[in-house]
């Protein structure tokens, strides 16, 4: 009998050509043979005539049930029963049962998830006849002897080895399920090593232009060239700290560029924290390169998702979900949410992540509950995925010194930079105005104050509401005015920032207020002549500082104001309300100090990083559950709470690997609270909109989809429900908003729509 995966294509030619490029994908973490059973054994179930009928049928036109017949738990039988070693058979097992869906916890309810899923009778698996049927042998010693390297290493390196097993299972799986969906769709996978040295020649090329006429720019050009001799050196984590206007973004990517010539590697990751700085990179990097056929570089935002997983959307997903591109452009709640997933629609990208340079812009901004995981995560990719990691900011946070340290490479700063170089940089001055509160009309005669001495202004809030607030009580001061939010999707605010900008320009200079939330001030290129910031953290009072006199138009320093604003309501963003906290005693002990100082700066992540390891606020950077009594660091490591059940139950040790995968991954969020993806009516979008109804190749569907990301606002959950009466569903697949709701002219998403959003 000849035995089918899909129509044409026979079951054992799709289990060995799945197998063998799962090996391929896996060999650089050293698990090409784990990967390889994986996939020799993924869709077992299917050599069975209830598989067999149910094919039959489907292709027949009948109406069948997707799934009705099981066909992934019996290869993980089959591996649970053949492999004596019980952490090697978890990492397999649990990788084939859930090779469509998720990762499942190893121990559920105390006892061994991969025995009790797996305990099924014949009528459900006909395990003996798919065995009967396709039976291949297991080399277990040399399956043991990788997971053994792994975990020698992991050791020598002083890793938590639980925590990056439960990576290498993710590895093992993300090779699984890429390797399936490639062989299913008929992919050919492009091995080719991308042509770095056209590209170093464009960058090259681009930077020529560049003037080096005055001293910042002579210190930019030095960064820059000492980037481009860094790219030379070995594989490692390294970090580039650069006072903010240095030049971070070319200068990052000429190391980058350098890097991955020297080293063979396969592509060039930037992380970014906010969508902001994704646009406004995204069209640098554009201008750099030529990139005609949209295949170099991939922007993936966060803030659109599909709404559908089956089959029929595999190919809208196909350069979002393998991140093959050379250069890759996405956030940092992107990145996390990737590597801390359970599911296979987003873990297929994770093995994509190795043998590549990850470029993490604007380091200061990683969230205090994902230190922990975020350093667990990069020393995994650089240890075992054979990455380089670059950690770039203007003032770095102290990784290395966590309780789970980031591992910095020896002499980790990739640029060195004088005394008199970044005296260079000394474009401001702070005024801390907190002795007492400032409400929005107080904020305002500040701001009127400014705009009368011909200063454009920049007035940063910690929330959306101050910022309605400010911005409303300054309308009748006489200038050009922009606001800023996240209520605005991507095109809006891009289409601001270039106004800005264009007011800004010394050239065609117009007397501009800008009032914003923290969006503004990590990255984004703009240069005001002052700035208005309230009282938050040291890191975003410098990144606030970085947007004034950034060019240093003005001889003289300019002046940053720090005020407290009244009845300002932090008590959903907890992290800057404690680096507030922080700053204000900081301020105290160092009255009459440089704020800007070296030793003020690490006074502040001193204190900061401390705090948040002692007493109430141990385990804090491990990421806490929402209940309170664990952390997701804790599920992914030795699991003490699922090994206590199962001690319990069983009255002896769990000898597998313990992680919670699937609950560590629904407790997992960046951002608190899950937010949906809405298309809003700005620009082009409806045209797309209408493209995307009238359109039937897949292809060209995931091209208008990406296009409809920058015209995409995220809200809350809590906030989409009031907002139901305002929203359609396009083909099944998105959001759409209508017209009414949003305000094109300025403001965005209308708030009077809007009830319980987290102001930010």
């Amino acid at each position: 009998m000849i035995y089918y995966a899909r129509e044409n294509q026979e079951l054992l030619d799709h289990l060995t050509a799945t197998a063998n490029l799962a090996r391929v994908f896996a060999s650089v973490f050293g698990c090409g043979n784990t990967a390889y059973l994986s996939g020799l054994v993924h869709d077992l179930g299917k050599y069975t005539h209830a598989f067999q009928n149910y094919l039959k049928r489907s292709l027949e036109g009948e109406n069948v049930t997707r799934g009705e017949v099981i066909h992934a738990l019996q290869g993980a039988r089959f591996t649970k029963e053949t492999i004596k070693e019980p952490l090697v058979a978890d990492i397999i097992g649990n990788a084939i049962a859930t090779h469509h869906g998720g990762l499942f916890d190893n121990i559920t309810d105390g006892e061994r998830t991969l025995s009790v899923k797996t305990n099924k009778g014949e009528d459900k698996l006909h395990y003996a006849e798919a065995v009967n049927a396709f039976c291949p042998k297991i080399n277990e010693a040399e399956l043991k002897t990788e997971i053994l390297n792994f975990c020698q290493t992991s050791q020598t390196k002083e890793l938590n080895t639980y925590f990056m097993l439960h990576f290498l299972t993710k590895a093992v799986y993300s090779c699984l399920v890429d390797a399936d969906r490639c062989n299913s769709a008929g992919l050919t996978i492009n091995d080719t090593i991308p042509d770095w040295v056209a590209l170093i020649q464009q960058l090259e090329s681009y930077l020529s232009f560049f003037s080096d006429e005055s001293g910042i720019d002579k210190v930019r050009k030095s960064i820059s060239e000492q980037c481009r001799q860094a790219g030379c050196r070995q594989q490692g984590i390294y970090t580039l700290s650069v006072p903010t206007g240095g030049g971070k973004t070319l200068s990052s990517l000429r190391f980058a560029l350098e890097h991955a010539r020297e080293h063979n590697l396969k592509r060039i990751i930037y992380i970014i924290p906010y969508l902001s700085i994704l646009d406004q990179t995204a069209a640098k990097m554009r201008e750099v390169f030529s990139d005609d056929n949209g295949e170099l570089i991939l922007e993936h935002h966060s803030n659109i998702e599909l709404l559908e997983e089956d089959d029929a959307e595999e190919q809208y997903r196909l350069l979002t979900s393998r991140w093959e591109s050379p250069i890759i452009l996405t956030t940092m709640v992107q990145f996390l949410e990737t590597v801390y997933s359970n599911k296979a629609s987003k873990l297929r990208k994770f093995h994509n992540m190795s043998e590549a340079v990850l470029i993490f812009d604007e380091i200061q901004a990683l969230p205090i509950k994902c230190v922990h995981l975020f350093n667990e995560a990069v020393n995994f990719l650089q240890t075992f995925g054979r990455s380089t990691i670059l950690l770039c900011t203007a003032t770095q946070p102290h990784l290395h010194k966590t309780e789970h340290p980031v591992l910095l490479s020896d002499e980790p700063e990739i640029v060195s930079i004088t005394s008199d170089e970044l005296n260079i940089f000394e474009r401001v001055r702070i005024e801390v105005k907190t002795q007492s509160v400032m409400d929005h009309e107080q904020i305002a005669t500040l701001v009127k104050a400014q705009i009368g001495q011909g200063k454009s202004t920049l007035v940063i809030l910690n929330t959306k509401s101050d910022a309605h607030g400010v911005y409303e009580q300054c309308k009748p001061i006489a200038c050009e005015k922009a606001f800023l939010t996240t209520d605005l999707c991507p095109a809006h605010r891009l289409n601001i920032l270039e106004r800005l900008r264009k007011n800004l320009n010394p050239k065609t200079k117009r007397v501009t207020l800008c009032v914003s939330t923290q969006l503004i001030e990590a990255g984004v290129d703009v240069s005001f002549d002052c700035v208005i910031r309230a009282a938050a953290g040291f890191d975003s009072i410098i990144q606030a500082a970085g947007r004034c006199n950034r060019n240093k138009e003005n001889t003289t320093s300019q002046t940053v104001f720090v005020v407290d604003v009244q009845g300002e309501n932090l008590s959903r963003l907890q992290e800057i309300k404690e680096g507030k906290s922080v700053t204000a005693r900081v301020l105290r002990e160092n009255q009459g100090k440089d704020v800007l100082s070296d030793e003020v700066i690490n006074r502040y992540y001193q204190y900061y990083f401390y705090d948040q390891q002692r007493g109430r606020n141990i385990g804090k950077m491990d990421f806490m559950t929402k209940d309170g009594n664990t952390t997701i660091y804790s599920l992914l490591s030795n699991n003490p709470l699922g090994m206590f059940a199962y001690r319990n139950r069983n009255n002896k040790e769990y000898a597998g690997l313990p992680s919670a995968f699937r609950t560590a991954s629904d407790e997992f969020s960046v951002i608190d609270g899950a937010q949906i993806g809405i298309v809003v009516p700005y620009g082009d979008a409806m045209k797309l909109v209408d493209a995307f109804y009238s359109c039937y190749n897949p292809k060209q569907k995931m091209r208008i989809l990406k296009q409809l990301q920058k015209y995409t606002v995220s809200v809350y959950i809590q906030a989409f429900d009031g907002l139901k009466q305002a929203v359609s569903i396009v083909d099944d697949t998105f959001y759409l908003l209508s017209p009414d709701y949003y305000d094109v002219a300025e403001q965005g998403l209308k708030r009077e729509a809007m009830f319980s959003l987290l102001h930010v």
